[in-house]
């Protein structure tokens, strides 16, 4: 299932008052540190916003952003934040 989401860019002032998170949820799928590039896309979609290592998701598991880094081609981190 591909989730329609808006786009939002999170700058570096947001990404510092971010909490770290183990795991973001599509719709009914849990994504986690470890996921591939490619599992990711295939259970969220597209990111509302693409930088480098870096995919941002919005309007995921109600009013939350989500920031996932990747490296080596898997998440190494999961940011979130609450939506302005």
């Amino acid at each position: 299932m591909i989730i329609a989401l808006s786009c939002v860019a999170v700058s570096v002032a947001d990404e510092l008052s971010s909490d770290s998170a183990n795991t973001m949820t599509c719709g009914t799928n849990f994504i986690s540190v470890g996921d591939s590039e490619d599992a990711v896309m295939n259970q969220c979609g597209e990111p509302s916003f693409k930088e480098g290592s870096r995919w941002t998701y919005s309007g995921v598991q109600g009013s939350f952003i989500y920031q996932l880094t990747f490296g080596g081609g898997n998440v190494v981190s999961i940011h979130s934040r609450a939506a302005d």
